[in-house]
C-alpha cells in the first residue's frame, strides 16, 4: 500500500524534527565544551602536549648607603629531568650511577626521581659551575656516546642563588630560602619587592610525555627582575663594628654574645647593628661557626636558656635535629632587636633628662650619698659602697650615683615618671623594618615608692636595644624622637619605586634641656675621674654613660655591661650602643669592658666619615711624621734630618754613614719616636716584645725604648691620667719582632660602673 502523501509529510517532520533536536544538543554541547569549559580544556591539552619549566626571577639587589652589593643573585643551573624521556630513550640506572658522586646525592634518591609517574622532576638545584661541567661532559657525545645516549631526559634550567660579597650584618639582611623566597631579616620583610615575577618556557611533547625533539618549538614568558633595595648602613661602619664586637666575645668569653647600634641620632637612619656571635650568609645553616663558643640550647627546657658547655653525654658533632633546629635559631636570633634587658645606668640618661625638664632639679642642685638610700622599707645601696658624699647634679651624672637618681625618680612621682617613659618610646615597640622586634617589659599595673627608686636608675624593667638607642637619641638631638630606620629607598631599572625619609614621632624633652644633656654626658667622659672615662678620645668630644646590670637571679652575679655615647657632644653626628652579654672575667663593669670599645669605634668611625676632631687647650693632638729615607747620608746630616722632624734616634755602629734604617722609609710615627740607624753592614736580630700589663704611659714608652721598640697610645681611655695602667698591647708578649717597630699600647682606668 502506498504511504499517502500526508504520512510522508508527517514522518519528513519527524525526521526533520529529530535531526534538528540532534544537531540542537550537538550545538549546545560544542558551546559547553568550547565556552563554558574552554579554558579548562585548553590548559589541559596544553599541559599533555608541552612540558612547562619555571624561570626564576633574578631577586633584586639590596646596596649599603653608598651603593656597595650587599645582596645580589647569581646565574646558576637546576638540573631537571624528565622522567618520560628517560623511559623511553634513555638509562636512569646509568644516570644515577654517574650522578650521584658528582652532585653528592645517593643512587636509591637519584633513582627515585628519574624513575617518577611525572613528565618534569628536579634532581638538584642551584649545582655549582664544576658540577654542571662534570655534567655536561657526560652529556657530550664526543666524550663517550653511550654515557651521552643514557643522559637522554636530564636538562639544565637557569636559576639563580642568592650572594652576599661582603657576608657582613647577616642580621640585617637576612637569607634567602630554597626557592629563593625571603627567609630572615631585609630579605624577609621586603620579600615581595626583591622577588620579581618568575617566567616560564614551555616545549613540546607527545601524549605520553615524552619531548618532540623533530618540533622542538619553545614558548618563553619573560620573567621580571625584582625592585633593589638601598639600606641606611653604611658597610665600612657595619665592619668597624662587627671586628670590635667579635673580639669582646672573644676576649671576655661572652657567654651570651653581644650585640651594638650606630645610629644618626638627628635622622634615625641606622648605620650599623650586629650581634654576635653570628653566622655565614652564604652558608646560613652551618652552625660550626657559632657552635665553637660553646652556645649550645639545652634540649631538656623549652625556653632559650643555653648551657656554656655541652653536657658529657652529648656528642657536638652528632646533634639531634631538635638540637640543631635550637641553635639556628638561637644563630639567627637578632639581639639588638629581640632581647629584652634591663638597661642599668645607661638609662640614667633618661631619668636626668625628665628631671632637668620638669624642673625638679638644675646643675646646682645638691645631693649626698653615703653610699645608699633608704626608700620605703628598703636599703638600697650605691655603685659606690662608700658613698660620694656631698655632690652637685653634674657629679651624680658623672659618678653615676644611684641616691641622686632614686631621689629624682622620687622627686619626679610615679605618673610623671611613667610619662616621660612613655614620651621616650619604651612602652611600645620602634617599627624597625625587621621581623622579631620585641617589646619591653614595664609596670603596667602600677608603681610603688621602691619600684620608682630603682626604675630610676635602670632596674626593674627590661628594654631592647633598639628601644633605648632610640630613646637616648631624643635626649641629645634636640629633644625629637625619631623613627629608626634601615631603608633608604627601593629602586629599580627605570628609578626610585619608593623613597623614606626620616621620621618625627614626637618631641620629648626641649632644644635647652637636650644641649644641657649633651654637656653633662661629655663632662661623663672627658672628666678623668668620672664613670665613662674610658671611653675618652682625644679630640673626639664623646659624651655617654656607662651601664653595668644584673641578669637572672640577683645572686647569680650575671652582668650586662653596656655603654652608649655619642660625637661630636656639641652636635652630634653619631650614637652608639654596645650591650656585652655575661662576660666571664672578673670585671663586668660596663666602664670597664663596653666604654672603651664603644670610644674606639665611635673614634673610627669618625675618622672614616670626615668629621674633624675638636682638640681642647689641654689636649696635644697626635702629629703623625713620615718617616723619611735617610739612607746612604753622612750620619751627621742623618741626625739632623731626624732632629728637624722631632723624632729621636739611636745609633747601631762604628761608621760615619748610614747604611740601613729601622722602621723603613714611608712608615708613619708620632712626634718623639724612635729611628734607628745602622752604620755598619750586620745581621739585624730580632727583639722580644715584653709584658707592659700594669705600666703607666711613661714606663711602658721607656720600657719599649730600652727594647729599640716605638711606643703608641692605641685604642680610647685617658691615658695620660696618674692612675691610667696598661691593659691590653698590640703585640704580644714574648713576640720576635725587627727593631723599631710600633707596639700600640691601650690603658685603662678603674671603673666601677
Amino acid at each position: 500500500m502506498t504511504p499517502s502523501l500526508n504520512s510522508i509529510k508527517k514522518r519528513t517532520v519527524l525526521m526533520a524534527a529529530i535531526v534538528l533536536a540532534i544537531l540542537s544538543v550537538l550545538v549546545i554541547r560544542i558551546a559547553y565544551w568550547q565556552i563554558i569549559r574552554g579554558d579548562e580544556l585548553s590548559k589541559k591539552a596544553k599541559s599533555q602536549q608541552q612540558g612547562v619549566s619555571v624561570v626564576t626571577a633574578p631577586r633584586g639587589k639590596i646596596y649599603d648607603r653608598n651603593g656597595k652589593v650587599l645582596a645580589e643573585s647569581a646565574s646558576v643551573n637546576t638540573l631537571t629531568c624528565n622522567p618520560q624521556d628517560i623511559k623511553n630513550s634513555g638509562n636512569a640506572e646509568v644516570i644515577a650511577q654517574k650522578l650521584s658522586p658528582v652532585i653528592g646525592m645517593q643512587y636509591d634518591t637519584i633513582l627515585g626521581l628519574l624513575t617518577k609517574n611525572s613528565r618534569y622532576q628536579v634532581i638538584k638545584k642551584r649545582i655549582s659551575a664544576d658540577e654542571t661541567e662534570q655534567i655536561k661532559a657526560f652529556m657530550n657525545s664526543d666524550n663517550d656516546k653511550v654515557t651521552a645516549k643514557a643522559f637522554t631526559g636530564v636538562y639544565f634550567e637557569d636559576d639563580s642563588k642568592r650572594y652576599y660579597p661582603f657576608n657582613v650584618a647577616p642580621h640585617i639582611l637576612g637569607f634567602t630560602g630554597y626557592d629563593n623566597n625571603g627567609l630572615q631579616g631585609i630579605e624577609m620583610t621586603f620579600d615581595d619587592n626583591l622577588s620579581g615575577t618568575a617566567g616560564s618556557v614551555a616545549s613540546n611533547q607527545t601524549a605520553k610525555g615524552t619531548t618532540l625533539n623533530e618540533q622542538q618549538a619553545e614558548y618563553l614568558t619573560h620573567s621580571a627582575k625584582g625592585d633593589d633595595v638601598v639600606l641606611t648602613i653604611d658597610e665600612t661602619i657595619q665592619h668597624f663594628l662587627e671586628k670590635h664586637l667579635q673580639e669582646a666575645v672573644d676576649e671576655y668569653e661572652l657567654k651570651e654574645g653581644a650585640a651594638g647600634i650606630i645610629m644618626n641620632p638627628k635622622t634615625g637612619e641606622i648605620l650599623a647593628m650586629a650581634t654576635k656571635p653570628d653566622f655565614d650568609l652564604n652558608n646560613p645553616y652551618n652552625i660550626e661557626q657559632f657552635q665553637k663558643y660553646a652556645i649550645v640550647v639545652d634540649e631538656d627546657t623549652e625556653d632559650e636558656d643555653v648551657e656554656a658547655t655541652p653536657k658529657p653525654t652529648e656528642d657536638p658533632k652528632n646533634l639531634s635535629d631538635e638540637k640543631i633546629a635550637a641553635i639556628r635559631n638561637k644563630m639567627w636570633r637578632n639581639k639588638a632587636i629581640s632581647d629584652s634587658y634591663e638597661p642599668g645606668s645607661t638609662f640614667k640618661i633618661i631619668t636626668a633628662a625628665a628631671a632637668l625638664e620638669e624642673h625638679v632639679a638644675d646643675l646646682n642642685s645638691t645631693f649626698f650619698c653615703p653610699g645608699f638610700k633608704v626608700v620605703a622599707d628598703r636599703k638600697i645601696g650605691c655603685s659606690n659602697e662608700s658613698g660620694h658624699g656631698p655632690e652637685t647634679f653634674v657629679e651624680g651624672v658623672q659618678n653615676s650615683c644611684n641616691p641622686v637618681f632614686m631621689e629624682l625618680g622620687l622627686k619626679l612621682g610615679t605618673e610623671k615618671f611613667m610619662e616621660y617613659f612613655t614620651a621616650f618610646g619604651l612602652t611600645e615597640k620602634t617599627g624597625v623594618e625587621l621581623v622579631g622586634e620585641a617589646s619591653s617589659i614595664y609596670y603596667k599595673n602600677g608603681m610603688n615608692e621602691v619600684d620608682l627608686a630603682t626604675s630610676a636608675f635602670g632596674q626593674g624593667f627590661q628594654v631592647t636595644p633598639i628601644q633605648l638607642i632610640t630613646a637616648v637619641s631624643a635626649a641629645i638631638n634636640g629633644g625629637e624622637r625619631m623613627r629608626p630606620q634601615l631603608v633608604k629607598e627601593i629602586k629599580n631599572d627605570y628609578g626610585i619605586v619608593k623613597s623614606y625619609e626620616p621620621e618625627v614621632i614626637n618631641r620629648v624633652i626641649s632644644k635647652e634641656t637636650s644641649d644641657t644633656m649633651c654637656q653633662i654626658l661629655e663632662s661623663v667622659v672627658s672628666v678623668p675621674n668620672a664613670t665613662g672615662k674610658n671611653a675618652y678620645v682625644k679630640g673626639c668630644r664623646i659624651g655617654g654613660k656607662t651601664g653595668t646590670s644584673e641578669k637572672g637571679n640577683r645572686n647569680e652575679n650575671k652582668r650586662i655591661a653596656s655603654f652608649i655615647g655619642f660625637a661630636p657632644a656639641n652636635d652630634p653626628e653619631l650614637i652608639c650602643l654596645i650591650m656585652l652579654d655575661e662576660p666571664q672575667i672578673n670585671n663586668k663593669y660596663g666602664g670597664w669592658l663596653a666604654a672603651p670599645l664603644a670610644g674606639s669605634i665611635i673614634a673610627e668611625s669618625m675618622d672614616y666619615m670626615g668629621i674633624e676632631r675638636q682638640y681642647t687647650a689641654d689636649e696635644d693632638p697626635d702629629v703623625p711624621i713620615e718617616i723619611p729615607d735617610i739612607r746612604d747620608l753622612e750620619l751627621s746630616k742623618a741626625k739632623e734630618n731626624l732632629v728637624n722632624l722631632n723624632l729621636n734616634y739611636r745609633i747601631v755602629g762604628d761608621g760615619d754613614t748610614v747604611v740601613e734604617q729601622l722602621p723603613k722609609p714611608g712608615i708613619m710615627l708620632n712626634e718623639n719616636s724612635m729611628v734607628i740607624l745602622y752604620t755598619e753592614d750586620s745581621e739585624i736580630s730580632d727583639v722580644t716584645v715584653p709584658n707592659l700589663e700594669g705600666m703607666s704611659v711613661s714606663e711602658a714608652k721607656y720600657t719599649l725604648m730600652d727594647y729599640n721598640l716605638n711606643f703608641e697610645i692605641a685604642g680610647a681611655g685617658h691615658s695620660e691620667s696618674s692612675v691610667a695602667y696598661a691593659s691590653k698591647q698590640s703585640i704580644a708578649p714574648g713576640t720576635k719582632i725587627p727593631p723599631g717597630t710600633i707596639v700600640g699600647v691601650e690603658f685603662r682606668q678603674t671603673a666601677i660602673d
